[in-house]
């Protein structure tokens, strides 16, 4: 899909310009490892979050694609909010009519989920991250000049506290872009045995990052 709509718009030169996805799993595994770190969830990784007490805030992935990162994050039972941008019409298009499939999936097995889901078509650099307790980046794609941008948008509009998870790249570190958590998973692709670096991130506000 990614790749019909660069026939009609010019993409960025270099090898960038790569779109990849993370195991269910593993996809699960992070966002809990995120979400625990802060106490929103102490159970075992492998163990479903049933308990609303675990609920807290919000999740956003800008470049959300087919929006399974934000479904994944709905279904964790973490986020009473789930979030999604994405700049192609082609996929958030699809993404869309993929949403209303699992509504409709759900609501046939006469079972709910309680977290709002939302995808929206748009620039993630102008996208409101001013709520969101944990963000979501797979920036395989991302040239060094969006990589930059968004790391600006990040410094300036995010909360202090909200973590940041970015797959293969890494954000400057000792600015208000603390590790957390050891700073680093390796996670799972679902069409390759290849592994995708993910770097964790803190926004901290302070004397450590003035």
């Amino acid at each position: 899909i990614a790749e019909r709509s660069h026939a009609t718009r010019a993409r960025a030169a270099g090898d960038e310009w790569f779109y990849g996805e993370l195991a269910y799993g593993d996809a699960r595994r992070v966002l809990r490892r995120a979400a625990r770190v802060v106490g929103w969830d102490d159970d075992d990784d492998d163990a479903e979050s049933t308990s609303t007490s675990s609920t807290a805030g919000e999740f956003v992935d800008l470049g959300s694609g087919m929006g399974k990162m934000v479904t994944c994050a709905a279904l964790t039972g973490l986020f009473v909010r789930s979030r999604g941008v994405e700049l192609l019409p082609e996929l958030h298009d699809e993404a869309s009519a993929a949403l209303e499939t699992f509504y409709e999936r759900v609501r046939d097995a006469g079972t709910s989920v309680e977290c709002s889901i939302s995808l929206s078509l748009g620039n993630l650099l102008t996208f409101d991250v001013s709520n969101a307790d944990v963000i979501y980046i797979h920036a395989t794609c991302f040239t060094p000049e969006l990589l930059n941008a968004t790391a600006m948008k990040l410094a300036n509009e995010c909360k202090s506290g909200t973590r940041v998870l970015i797959m293969s790249k890494q954000l400057p570190e000792g600015w208000v872009f603390e590790a957390f958590d050891g700073g680093y998973m390796a996670l799972a692709q679902p069409q390759t045995h290849w592994k995708l670096d993910c770097w964790m991130y803190e926004v901290r506000r302070g004397s450590s990052s003035s």
